[in-house]
């Protein structure tokens, strides 16, 4: 029995799965196509396709702590069909929203934590379509969840069918995460156990693509650098990700913007000021520095998620 058997939990189709699917279906010992099917033919354009889309399916918005992203998504939860998938511990505490968090007190463990995350990711894999926007906060807590998907994966694999068993034998009694003898994926030798975790993660990003046509996702950096003028920017290293992760995950993603501040004001910058800095967008219209939240006098956070997903 695996893990997520052992546990209860759908984690989706298992290598064994995989293989059981091909050993009974493989397309390459299907029938060849009949002659009529063989002579269909490829037209190759001749016209300029025009642009079909406008609105970027992938937002990653970037900024250091505490520069009001979730007041910002908040926003988008109350003005369009919208969730916020909350994975940060207190979060959205304070936060009118349409949310769903895996951390339902300050007591959750980062254990019970995952397992609330699975269950909320099949939950809402199971109503895909019902939001047009997910909003993933944050990368960070995904990237620091992979260590333990990653090696649940591992184990639930055909090579890794021993690992994390007594006696290192397949029908050896499962030890659980938190056990003394438990062993992360990360343990195996050469860094080989990076790519298990990669690949987990990834593998989420893939979920939340089916969950929602449009996907934000709120990302961390290590550094910020405050500018003389006073106001404060995002200048330093990378997307707070492990390793290779952060330019894998950029690459798929249609635009990045980093948060800045300028007072009450709130901005969405793409533009690459710094070659440290992944910034960007394949959406025309996102360039530039756009205005997304303003706080009012009475203390009332506006946001112009329009601008962004224009109509």
């Amino acid at each position: 029995m695996s893990w997520a058997e052992d546990m209860n939990i759908d984690i989706g189709p298992t290598e064994e799965d995989t293989q059981s699917y091909f050993r009974t279906y493989n397309p390459y010992k299907q029938k060849r196509m009949s002659k009529q099917e063989s002579k269909e033919e490829l037209l190759l354009p001749d016209e300029v396709s025009k642009v079909t889309s406008y609105w970027p399916r992938d937002l990653v918005v970037i900024s250091i702590p505490k520069m009001g992203k979730g007041s910002i998504f908040g926003g988008l939860t109350r003005s369009q069909n919208a969730i916020v998938f909350d994975l940060e511990k207190g979060g959205y505490e304070f936060i009118e929203a349409r949310k769903v968090s895996i951390y339902p007190s300050q007591d959750t463990t980062k254990y019970e934590a995952f397992l609330n995350y699975i269950k909320w990711r099949n939950a809402l894999l199971k109503e895909k379509g019902k939001y047009d926007f997910l909003c993933i906060d944050g990368l960070t807590d995904l990237d620091e969840f992979s260590e333990i998907g990653g090696t649940m994966a591992y184990m639930n694999s055909i090579i890794g069918s021993k690992f994390n068993r007594e006696g290192m034998v397949k029908e050896g009694k499962m030890f659980q995460y938190g056990d003394p003898e438990w062993r992360s994926v990360l343990t195996l030798p050469d860094g080989a156990g990076y790519a298990h975790t990669r690949k987990w993660f990834l593998d989420q990003v893939n979920i939340f693509s089916q969950i929602s046509p449009y996907r934000i996702y709120a990302a961390h950096v290590a550094d910020k650098y405050i500018k003389e003028n006073g106001k404060e920017e995002v200048v330093g290293s990378e997307i707070s990700l492990t390793g290779k992760l952060k330019t894998i995950f950029a690459s798929k993603v249609t635009a990045l913007a980093k948060l800045i501040s300028d007072g009450d004001e709130r901005y969405l910058n793409f533009d690459v000021l710094n070659e440290s800095i992944i910034a960007g967008s394949r959406a025309p219209h996102l360039q530039g520095k756009i205005l997304i939240s303003k706080k009012e006098k009475n203390g009332v956070i506006t946001t112009f998620w329009d601008k962004i997903y224009t109509k």
